[in-house]
Formats: C-alpha cells, sequence, structure tokens
C-alpha cells in the first residue's frame, strides 16, 4: 500500500510539472449552468408548522483547453428562516438571513494523461459506482450526505485522484482518497444512527475520533468495467472506512441500585467514544435491456474491521469494582444487493422498481432489512405535466411479523413544466410505520411539499 501511495503521488507531481510547460498565453473559456431551486415544506400535523424552507444557487463552472478541463459544483444554499438565537442577532444579516456555500466538486482532468486513452483527474469529485438507481451497494467512495434525510441517495464529494484507462474492451479505473472524510449527518443523528441504549445522549458526552491524515488511512479502489452479450458489467474492490461511526468505549456510573433484576435500570452515561471501522467491499454489478425493459442488479460484500465495544461501568462504592465488559458488534462479512427494472408503457406510463437488501446505513447481517422502491409516472399535456400518483418504499424488517415491523412512505407529486428551464412540483410525504425503524422516528412528520426550479 505504502509503494502505491508513493507511486501515485509520483504521478501526481509529473502532471503538475507536465501542465506548467503550457504556453501562459493562452487560456481557457470558462462557461457556465447552474439553477437556482426553491423546496417549501408544511407538516401535515405538528400545528402545521414549515419543516423546511430554503432556496438553492446552484452553479456549474466548465473550462476547456487542450487535452484538459476544469469542472464544478457549487451550491449557495439560502435558508428561509431565521437563526436569531440572542438580542445580538438582530444586528447580525447571517442571522436573520442564514446562508452556506458548499463545493460539491472542483476538479481538472488531463486526457491521455499520463499514458494513451489513459485519464487523470484530481481534486473534489463525485465518483458514483454501480447501477442502482439513487442507492447502490457498490456506491461506497463518497460519504453519505444525510443533511437532508429524505433525499436519497446525496452523497458529499471526495477528494481523489483517479486514472481511468482505456486499454481495449474492458475499462480500468482507479482512486486514490488520501484523506478520511465522515458522513454528514442530520440534527438529532444521535437518535437515529447510535444503538438505542445510547439514544437521547446529550453532544458534549459524545468524543468522536477521526481517523488520522496519514498515509496508512488513505482508502484505495478499482474497478473494472466491460460490456458481454449486450450488458455492461463491473467488477470493483475498495479499501476504506465507513463513514457512519461507531461505538468504540462507553463510560458511566451506576449510584444506586434499586432493581437487583435490572442493575443497569440507573445507569448515567458520562461518555461515549465513537470511531470508524474499516472496511473492505467487493462488488460487481450488471446493467441492460431484457425486451423492451431495462434490468440491472448488483451486490456488494462488506468485510469489517472487528468491532468491540467496551462498558467501563462504575459501581457503587459497596461493591466491588467492576470489570470491563467487551461486545463484539461486527465482526463476520455480509452482503447487500438489489435487483431493479424499468418499464415504459404504450401510451408513455413509466414504472421503476427496485428491491434492495440493505440500506446505506445499515451493515452487520442482523441489521439489514428489505425494501421495494417504486414509482409509477406519467406525462400528458405534451410533456407539459408529470403526474407521478405513486413512489415511495415499502420497508420490511421482519417478513414473518409483517404487521408489526413495517414502513411504508409514499411520495406522490405533480410536476408542471409552464416554459423551458422551469418546473414546478406540488406533493405530499407521507408515512405509516409499525415497530421499531428508522422510518419510524419521522411517523408524524407528514407533510406537503412545493418545490420550483429554473435551470441556465
Amino acid at each position: 500500500m505504502k509503494r502505491l501511495t508513493v507511486t501515485l503521488l509520483l504521478i501526481v507531481f509529473s502532471a503538475v510539472m507536465a501542465a506548467g510547460t503550457y504556453s501562459t498565453c493562452a487560456h481557457a473559456q470558462l462557461t457556465w449552468q447552474g439553477s437556482f431551486a426553491g423546496d417549501y415544506r408544511l407538516y401535515l400535523e405538528n400545528e402545521q408548522k414549515f419543516s423546511h424552507a430554503a432556496h438553492r444557487l446552484t452553479l456549474l463552472p466548465e473550462a476547456r483547453l487542450g487535452p484538459a478541463k476544469f469542472a464544478g459544483e457549487f451550491w449557495l444554499n439560502l435558508q428561509g428562516r431565521p437563526a436569531v438565537a440572542d438580542p445580538s442577532g438582530l444586528g447580525v444579516y447571517e442571522s436573520i438571513f442564514p446562508w452556506n456555500l458548499e463545493v460539491r466538486e472542483a476538479y481538472v482532468e488531463i486526457y491521455d494523461f499520463p499514458l494513451d486513452r489513459m485519464d487523470f483527474r484530481a481534486g473534489r469529485q463525485l465518483v458514483p459506482w454501480g447501477t442502482g438507481d439513487m442507492i447502490s451497494p457498490t456506491d461506497n467512495i463518497n460519504p453519505l450526505d444525510l443533511a437532508d434525510f429524505k433525499d436519497f441517495g446525496r452523497r458529499l464529494g471526495s477528494d481523489v485522484l483517479q486514472f481511468t484507462w482505456y486499454p481495449g474492451p474492458v475499462t480500468v479505473t482507479a482512486v486514490y482518497v488520501p484523506v478520511f472524510t465522515p458522513a454528514r449527518l442530520p440534527a438529532g443523528w444521535m437518535d437515529l444512527f447510535l444503538p438505542a441504549e445510547l439514544a437521547g445522549l446529550s453532544e458534549e458526552k459524545i468524543t468522536v475520533n477521526l481517523p488520522a491524515a496519514a498515509l496508512q488511512e488513505s482508502a484505495f479502489g478499482i474497478k473494472l468495467a466491460g460490456r458481454i452479450d449486450g450488458y455492461d458489467l463491473t467488477m470493483s474492490y475498495l479499501d476504506g472506512r465507513y463513514d457512519l461511526p461507531a461505538a468504540k468505549e462507553v463510560r458511566g456510573k451506576i449510584e444506586e441500585i434499586t432493581n437487583p433484576m435490572n442493575p443497569l435500570e440507573n445507569l448515567i452515561l458520562e461518555e461515549v467514544s465513537l470511531f470508524f471501522p474499516r472496511r473492505r467491499v467487493l462488488g460487481v454489478d450488471f446493467a441492460g435491456e431484457l425486451g423492451n425493459a431495462g434490468i440491472w442488479a448488483e451486490a456488494a460484500v462488506f468485510f469489517p474491521e472487528k468491532v468491540t465495544t467496551v462498558a467501563k461501568i462504575e459501581l457503587p462504592p459497596m461493591l466491588p469494582p467492576g470489570q470491563p465488559q467487551e461486545t463484539v458488534t461486527l465482526d463476520k462479512p455480509y452482503t447487500k444487493y438489489l435487483i431493479g427494472t424499468d418499464y415504459t408503457f404504450p401510451g408513455g406510463t413509466y414504472l421503476n422498481l427496485q428491491f434492495l437488501h440493505g440500506f446505506p446505513h445499515e451493515r452487520g447481517a442482523e441489521e439489514l432489512e428489505d425494501y421495494l422502491v417504486f414509482a409509477l409516472e406519467k406525462t400528458v399535456m405534451n410533456g407539459r405535466v408529470k403526474i407521478t400518483p405513486l413512489a415511495g418504499l415499502l420497508a420490511i424488517r421482519d417478513l414473518n411479523n409483517f404487521r408489526k415491523n413495517h414502513a411504508f412512505v409514499l411520495a406522490p407529486e405533480v410536476s408542471w413544466y409552464p416554459v423551458d428551464g422551469a418546473e414546478l412540483t406540488l406533493g405530499v410525504n407521507w408515512i405509516e410505520c409499525a415497530g421499531d425503524s428508522l422510518f419510524s422516528r419521522f411517523q408524524e412528520d407528514d407533510e406537503v411539499y412545493l418545490k420550483l426550479k429554473y435551470s441556465f
């Protein structure tokens, strides 16, 4: 691994030196594309409060000069609700009109470098792997972006060195990620992604340990892609880390035991230490057509680092000191997979179905749930209106006890395209759950939403 790292660094240095040999008199033509979008969501319950109100300006610059280009994606997020927490905030523009700028992508790509039929790309990039629609088990290079949890499949850009080689019928892609980046999590993520016994823990009692920015902590992946009998086939391997944390150590104390049958009843948690375990992922996927229907499938086998959670509990003074308790929470390989199809019926009705075993946040064979993701669309009025009467997912935690362990999410909507480049969408998010699943946290969050977007 160290030898590979040194080789990649030498190649990057060579790329910089080669770029410097171009004439300084030449200038690339910078072009811009982008969009402006608004998103308003209103709770159907909860006193009909706005759950979300924001605008986003997306800018997509691109510049080309000779066998190279620069490309980027920048988000200017304008929050629609003031964030005034104290009287001084009334005099601060950023508190009255909160905003932030995100660099989603910014990279340089050089073609036929350092070899013929090889392209080199360096910078912040989105590197999607897999064939799944929005969710792919083999898509693990970029960390999850769960700031808006209902926006499935969104990811953060990663700082990546990428080489793509075209030696013949097989395309070889190698990626190197020097520094680890964690997932971005929503507010209240502790209750969503930590074990149930740690739910409600305050932030000041949580310590997050990021991997060191060192060579031995870098991630590396390779992908082989080709075409066989009309089907696109891909095999991939990734050595990196989970972007969601796991509990490494839990500290607490019991001042008094009032129930000998359940001595942990009065446990007071004092500190939880989180870390990001390593993982290796071996993936395969294919996509093509069967008759008039599109089909795709993929599977990823995860080989996790052994995760052991150590609990150190301080007992009451009259009892002998407690010994640290170790619990193995992750150690065996497990597999996520999906299969999907789409079909356009005569008359223009479009159907998309996907069956998934395992969502991106789930790990370990015991945690994986089954999901059916679906969408039915129909365009009318010469394409000016798109009606989506059915869209959403069905989550099945326990098939043998379906009535008490499931989640059903529906998001029907209607989109109107009044002029070229403009889109207005009116829809509903409705959730019905039974049992303890991730979606049950949003049981009371049914909402109606209005979205607008103008692309330029």
